[in-house]
């Protein structure tokens, strides 16, 4: 079973577990509702129509509220940690979570107490901290954009504020930033880069 774990801009909803519903247009999670804009409620949503055409569950959904100042994003890491080694889930998403190396890194220890290992996905705010923590390789798959992926590309940017001008300047050479991206070992085993032009890759090419 999916699950996607990510926030939602809004400080009064609160730390939610459970399945998703789709409700007019919007997301209910354990009698909460969020509007479908953007960001994790969209991807949700995505999921939810995509698990229902090939017949499978709703995905369960870890959500909390946080509009980036971060109290959202620990209480949810810390709910992570205490639950996931009980958990069972084929794949576990990660979306916007405000990027905290040490949570980030106790999570993943938290993953690896699990029955068995899921499919890790990490995109958005979570993707920044895989790369920050120097463990981008323990994921399955990175769904970057040209911009997420000059961060990855870039060996010494501690946070996307500070990737070089050089490396930004490079969007087009998409093939390029997924190279330098693998050779600093700041990738997934996968990477879907999004665009004009959608780019599917592995170390390999």
């Amino acid at each position: 079973m999916l699950a996607i774990v990510g926030t939602v801009p809004d400080l009064q909803f609160p730390l939610v577990g459970g399945q998703a519903k789709l409700q007019g247009k919007a997301i209910r999670v354990e009698g909460h509702s969020v509007p479908i804009n953007r960001g994790t409620p969209a991807l949700i949503a995505a999921a939810i129509k995509t698990l229902e055409a090939i017949g499978r569950p709703a995905p369960y959904v870890y959500l909390a509220g946080d509009i980036g100042l971060g109290e959202g994003s620990r209480g949810l890491y810390d709910h992570l940690v205490r639950h996931l080694p009980h958990a069972d889930w084929g794949v576990l998403t990660f979306h916007y979570l405000q990027p905290d190396v040490d949570w980030h890194n106790r999570v993943l220890f938290a993953i690896g107490e699990m029955r068995r290992r899921p499919l890790l996905i990490a995109d958005a705010g979570y993707m920044y901290a895989a790369k920050m923590s120097g463990m981008a390789e323990e994921y399955d798959l990175f769904t970057p954009d040209a911009g997420e992926l000059a961060f990855l590309a870039d060996d010494q940017a501690p946070h996307p504020f500070y990737t070089r001008g050089f490396i930004l300047h490079e969007e087009q050479k998409v093939p390029d930033l997924i190279a330098r991206a693998y050779r600093y070992k700041n990738a997934a085993r996968l990477l879907l880069v999004k665009g004009k032009v959608d780019y599917v890759a592995g170390a390999q090419g």
